[in-house]
Parts: structure tokens; sequence; C-alpha cells
């Protein structure tokens, strides 16, 4: 059969990309792997809970982007208000730790402060620009100073990425890193406070339904989606594609959410050199845990990041603390992410073993009695390491690809850290570059 543009995966960005295709009458036909659209930006329902793979939040650096995903959706998004805390030292502090250290050992807030008094002396009068800093180690330092490094961003990052930090490039940060003045630590060295501070302090949310809500919307109407429906290989240069159902696909031009790495790998006419530097792009996978629990909300935190050993996760947290209505009434919900890197596979017996040791220490459980329900997502490949490799050859795919005209987009497709609102824009741009 033949479409004039193929869209390859039913996320966020494919999507979005097949309903600005349809607005303007173009032929396109989208085929999606699983039975469900959505990619990761899914939702989970059982005994009255509903659990998403992992925290997906919506927030909005571009005013057109938001007014057209309230365009999709009206009065079913409500703005929500962030709660994020610190737990270490036995005790809570605000988020971004970088500027809330009171209530912290009076050591570690002399080291954290002087350390960054000193970064930033470092900075103004001998020149040194983080910007220009070649790891994620380097610019911690450079940056925010010894102490908020070895205390916090050493160790959470390094139980987050399971990957060394003077490996991993800081390109990827952009607005997720919070970087705050001297006044601001200064201030948060005395005074505890809730904080602001960071691009996700508000954020857009479904009243119910969970972030499947989204998807759906964007879904609502459009024709031509094959669900449950794999692309299983690809002919660059005659502009077919084999798809899982028997059928072959002839192709103008190819959309494509897949992860980059398996692209290429299905994908016929790639020339040795860059197939083999796509398949050394490497990510790290989470391994999320999520509890329904009995009882009144114990705490009211959003998420709460860990960066001490003892704890093998790196965040957990409660989304019903900020959505209520993701829980029965009576009712509450807890979820906790751990990590693990390329070539590991997750103990999801251990690791629900130590989740509830854990919680129940924290006080956020009291006992395996509690539990009401549980619910375990595997997201394999969910960050994007940003190694020298993916600096050097993530560009170079792209364009190849593009040249045999395939637009890959989306966080897998463009092989990059980027958040929901990207997506989504991404598919669109590609939808209006094709009808140029």
């Amino acid at each position: 059969m033949k479409t004039k543009i193929l869209i390859a995966g039913g996320g966020l960005a494919g999507l979005a990309c097949a309903r600005e295709l349809n607005a303007a009458g173009k032929n396109y036909l989208l085929a999606e792997r699983e039975k469900e659209i959505g990619g990761l930006c899914r939702s989970v329902k059982t005994k009255g809970f509903t659990f998403d793979y992992t925290g997906h939040f919506l927030h909005f650096n571009k005013p057109e982007m938001k007014a057209w995903v309230l365009s999709l959706m009206g009065d079913q998004l409500q703005t929500r208000q962030r709660h994020a805390v610190i737990y270490s030292e036995g005790g809570y502090s605000e988020y971004p730790y970088q500027e809330n250290n009171a209530g912290l050992r009076d050591e570690t807030v002399r080291e954290n402060v002087l350390g960054y008094l000193e970064a930033a002396l470092r900075r103004r009068f001998q020149g040194v620009d983080p910007a220009k800093a070649g790891d994620f180690a380097a610019w911690c330092l450079q940056n925010l100073g010894p102490g908020l490094s070895k205390n916090f961003m050493f160790p959470y990052n390094g139980k987050l990425w399971k990957f060394p930090l003077d490996k991993l490039t800081p390109r990827w940060m952009g607005r997720f890193v919070p970087a705050p003045k001297i006044a601001e630590v200064v201030r948060g060295a005395f005074l505890k406070e809730k904080s602001q501070a960071g691009y996700n302090a508000t954020f857009l949310y479904p009243k119910i339904g969970g972030i499947s809500s989204l998807p759906r919307a964007l879904a609502e109407g459009l024709p031509n989606l094959w669900r449950g429906t794999a692309l299983t290989s690809l002919d660059l240069s005659k502009r077919t594609a084999s798809l899982s159902n028997g059928l072959q696909v002839q192709y103008d031009n190819l959309v494509s959410s897949l992860p980059l790495p398996i692209l290429m790998k299905r994908a016929k006419g790639i020339p040795a050199s860059l197939r083999r530097a796509a398949a050394r792009l490497k990510a790290t996978s989470i391994y999320n845990i999520n509890f329904g629990v009995r009882g009144p909300q114990p705490m009211p935190y959003s998420w709460v990041y860990f960066p001490e050993k003892e704890y093998l996760f790196h965040r957990a947290g409660s989304v019903s603390a900020c959505v209520p209505d993701m829980v029965p009434a009576g009712h509450f919900s807890l979820y906790v992410e751990f990590s693990y890197g390329p070539g590991q596979k997750p103990n999801p017996k251990a690791l629900g073993r130590h989740a509830l040791e854990k919680l129940k220490k924290l006080k956020w459980v009291g006992g395996e009695k509690d539990l009401a329900v549980r619910v375990d997502l595997n997201l394999p490949g969910a960050y994007v390491i940003y190694d020298e490799n993916r600096e050097s050859v993530a560009g170079d795919l792209l364009k190849f690809l593009a040249r045999r005209g395939v637009e890959s987009v989306g966080r897998y497709g463009r092989w990059e850290y980027g958040s929901m609102e990207s997506a989504l824009d991404q598919g669109r741009q590609a939808a209006m570059g094709l009808m140029r």
C-alpha cells in the first residue's frame, strides 16, 4: 500500500504530527506498536487507583504550545502546585537543594554556602566559565562549588544516571538544573521556606484519567491510527517500510519517534560506521514501583529526592498529594523510582522489599498490611545519556536520515533529554515542514 506520510510511533510527537496533518487534510498513516497510544505518556488503572509511567507533569515554555494543548483539552487540565523536597541527614529540606540548606547540620550548611561563594568568586575574578565545562562534574564544581557537589549533586546524579559524571556532558541540563543567585543561597541557609525555583513549580495535569488523557485527546477523531502494528524494517533507498501485520508501505516521507538506535538497527542502507555509532548510544532505565495504600495522606510531598546511599532509589513521592483524584476515597498513592544502567536488569522482588522497608522507616506506610495494590512499571531507556559518543554522532545520524526523507522526532527519536512540550512541538513542526 502507499501513503504520502508514514508516522512510526504513537507517542506525543507522532500524535501531534498526525493531528496537524489531519487538520490540513493531508494523507498519512500512523503505526503504533502497542494497542494503547501514548508511548511512555500512559497511565495504568486498577482497583480505583491511577498510576502513570512515572511523573508526567505538563509545564510549558512556549505560550503557543500551551494554548494549543488547552484548545484540545480545555478544562480537563488543572493547575497543580509542586511540593518537592530533599531527604538527607534524617530530615527534609526544600527543593532545590542548592538554595535551601536551612535545617541541615551546621557543618553541611557551612560547607555548602562557603563552597558556593568560593565558586562565585572564581567565576567573577578568575574568569572561570561553567558554560565551557567539559563534563557535568566540572560544571557542578565550577557553578555550585565543592560542598553542594559533594553533598547532593554528585551522589544524587550518580545514583540516577548510573554513569560516571565526569563522562557525562552538561548539555542535557538546560532549564532542568536550577542555578541560584548568591542572595538566594545565603537566604536559604537561614530561612526554611517553600521555594518556587525551577521550571516546574506549577504544572498542568488532567482532572481525571491520569496523563493518558493527553494522548487520548490528541488522538480523538483521527483516522488511520493503526494500533498494535510495529515498524519491523525499513528500506531507506526504496522508501518502503515493513509492518508487523505483514503489510509493506510505500511512503514519500517518514516521521519516526522510535528510539534512534532502534530505528537505525531496523533500517537498511546504513553505513557501517553510522550503524556502529548508533549501537553505542546509551540510556539509563527506570524501574518504577507504585503502591496504593489504605489510610489518610501521610505527607504532602509530590516528589522527594534521595541522595544518600542508604536509599537505593533516587526519587520517591506521592502523586495523590497534589492530585487527590488519582486514588479512591480513604487511600493514597506512593511511587518509588530505581534506575539501572545499560546491560543491567532490575530485581523486582528485591527492589520491592527495599522500597517497603525504607517507606516504613520514613513513616510513609505502616507496613505491608496497609497496601491495597502494587503496580510495577519498567521504563527501558528512560533517560538518554549525554556522553561524548552521543554528542559526536546524534546530529550526524539525524542529518543522514533527513537526507533520505526521515524526520526523527521526540525525546527518543532525537535522542535527547526532552519534555512533553518539546515532543509535542517537534511533532507539530515536522508536520508543518512537510506541508510547506
